[in-house]
């Protein structure tokens, strides 16, 4: 392994300091941070010294996310990425819609542990978090394979943290890159197009909302009741509905932007008049509420299946007709199992990758 600290993993402020510490001005950390949005090397900063780059060469490491794989759905309009990471793990990231306007899904872990019954990346446990360079460092990948590739500046038009693993469980991590993202100075993404999804963890909802970002949030609701959602997602034993229902209150009443719950259709388990009924006598009254429904993506080892598409329409309108706010979102990139919930590392052993299970603590 590389005992240099990798570049990709510094902002301004860090970088900064070790110039100052060698004497040398802290603007070095800007120019310096110009050229890693670009993935170049260090002996290429060619607005540097030659000495500087050697000390800088011999402090840190320039080694970028490696694009091992990269799977296209052309009747989608669809790419999934894998990563290789500098440990020899990897990680899936996704392009949905055409170059000159997609939304990158981007990971934040190796893999998932809280192993959502209808979510592939769950199936593999979680290996590690990933560190705040590893997920800017998919957006400067998928720009550059992108730009090359399409002749277009290669930028998304809107970002989701909704790719491998829980955001909320690598809190830091995702929080500094989206600052590193949105840096007036530097990349300067639009921070009203960035979501972060999350499962519902309660104390990381109400952190969220005392950020003073004005970024998104998605929360996976999946069922209208505590004893359904338990039976799919096992962090319902963690955060039961009604605490989560209340944090997510509490998030509208302090940032007042709108809220969006993912709604994943499962047949003939969370898509009936039944439910409907529940969740319109829950949230009818809400206010910056959105419900967005999707039709589950087979991951092949589950028994779960999708509803008919008449039968999620229907499930739409019952919602609609009662007073929610929803869409039925499409979710391309199926066929190569880059749909949402399918992300799982499906080339892992092809590159030579064999997940680890491990504890990673936040």
């Amino acid at each position: 392994m590389n005992e240099r600290t990798p570049l990709l993993d510094q902002d301004a402020v860090s970088l900064g300091k070790w110039f100052e510490d060698i004497g040398e001005p802290n603007y070095r950390a800007r120019q310096v941070l110009k050229w890693i949005d670009q993935l170049e090397p260090i002996q290429a900063m060619s607005d540097l010294s030659a000495p500087l780059r050697d000390l800088l060469s011999e402090r840190y490491s320039d080694d970028y996310l490696d694009t091992s794989e990269c799977i296209e759905s052309v009747d989608e309009g669809t790419n999934r990425f894998l990563f290789k990471l500098q440990d020899d793990e990897a990680v899936e990231c996704v392009q949905i819609g055409p170059a000159e306007d997609y939304t990158a899904c981007i990971s934040t872990q190796v893999g998932c542990g809280l192993r959502c019954s209808f979510c592939a990346s769950g199936k593999f446990g979680l290996v590690r978090n990933l560190s705040p360079g590893e997920i800017v460092g998919q957006i400067l990948s998928l720009r550059k394979v992108i730009s090359k590739k399409q002749n277009v500046d290669g930028w998304p038009r809107h970002i989701v943290y909704m790719g491998m693993g829980e955001p909320f469980q690598n809190y830091r991590a995702t929080m500094d890159s989206i600052r590193r993202l949105i840096d007036s100075e530097g990349i300067n993404f639009g921070v009203r197009r960035i979501t972060v999804s999350t499962v519902g963890l309660v104390p990381e909802i109400y952190r969220f909302a005392n950020e003073d970002l004005q970024v998104g949030l998605a929360v996976s609701l999946h069922a209208p009741n505590s004893d359904l959602r338990r039976s799919i997602m096992p962090i319902e034993e963690v955060y039961p509905l009604s605490r989560l229902l209340t944090a997510c209150e509490k998030y509208i009443e302090k940032t007042g932007r709108r809220l969006t719950f993912e709604y994943v259709l499962l047949k003939d388990i969370n898509d009936g008049p039944k439910e409907a009924k529940k969740l319109i006598e829950t949230f009818k009254k809400w206010k910056l509420v959105h419900f967005n429904l999707i039709r589950y993506n087979p991951i092949g080892m589950t028994k779960l299946r999708p509803p008919a598409p008449a039968q999620a329409k229907a499930f739409m309108n019952r919602l609609r007709d009662g007073g929610i706010h929803v869409t039925l979102r499409q979710s391309p990139g199926k066929k190569i199992n880059a749909a949402c919930g399918q992300l799982r590392g499906l080339e892992y052993e092809k590159h030579g990758v064999r997940p680890k299970l491990a504890e990673v603590s936040d």
